[in-house]
């Protein structure tokens, strides 16, 4: 049996050829595309722009924290460094004048105007055995003479100087017989207490 198929088939469609192109072999979609972005540049372009400014201006602002940050830091490690080289100078200031003092101090203790005030206002008659002052500079003066009123002669004298601020007195007195080379002498022995204001005169009210 013989069939024979009367429809008519369908041809392809043939792009024709123009100016010696055939438009059928052309990138037709690449060339939409093409038309799209140069129908809207602005807006595609612009949308893509605005989501890469923004995120520069997130790592920016966090580059700004992180930067006034730093710099607070720095200031504030200044200040601690200034305020060290402030404490180190009172420290230094505080030295001398601590070492100015002790000077002050011994001077004012040093018992050698004392003594030498002493021992101008001895008499010749007068001599001593024990002779103590402490740190409260309270002073005691133990000794003897063969007079009894070189003992009151030897107080006045050192009650007028600015030494002891007339605080010296005869706190004990007493008689003694003694031996000497086979003669029998009396003597008087006392006891004289009282306090050193002044130990240099010179640097009172410094």
């Amino acid at each position: 049996m013989i069939e024979i198929n009367l429809i008519e088939q369908k041809k392809k469609f043939k792009a024709p050829v123009v100016l010696g192109i055939d438009l059928g072999k052309l990138p037709w979609k690449k060339l939409l595309i093409s038309y799209l972005i140069a129908t809207y540049p602005v807006s595609f372009l612009d949308d893509h722009f605005k989501e890469e400014i923004a995120k520069e201006e997130l790592e920016l602002t966090a580059l700004n924290k992180k930067y006034q940050a730093l710099r607070r830091e720095i200031k504030k490690n200044e200040n601690i460094k200034a305020q060290l080289l402030a404490f180190n100078e009172q420290i230094e200031k505080l030295k001398t004048r601590t070492e100015q003092v002790d000077k002050i101090i011994k001077a004012k203790t040093n018992p050698r105007y004392v003594l030498e005030k002493i021992a101008r206002s001895t008499p010749d008659n007068v001599w001593f055995e024990n002779l103590v002052i402490d740190p409260e500079n309270n002073i005691l003066i133990e000794g003897g003479t063969d007079s009894y009123t070189s003992i009151g002669e030897f107080i006045v004298n050192l009650n007028e100087s600015p030494y002891f601020g007339r605080t010296l007195q005869l706190s004990d007195s007493k008689t003694e017989e003694e031996i000497y080379q086979g003669e029998t002498f009396r003597v008087e022995k006392f006891s004289i207490k009282g306090k050193v204001e002044v130990f240099d005169p010179f640097t009172q009210g410094r």
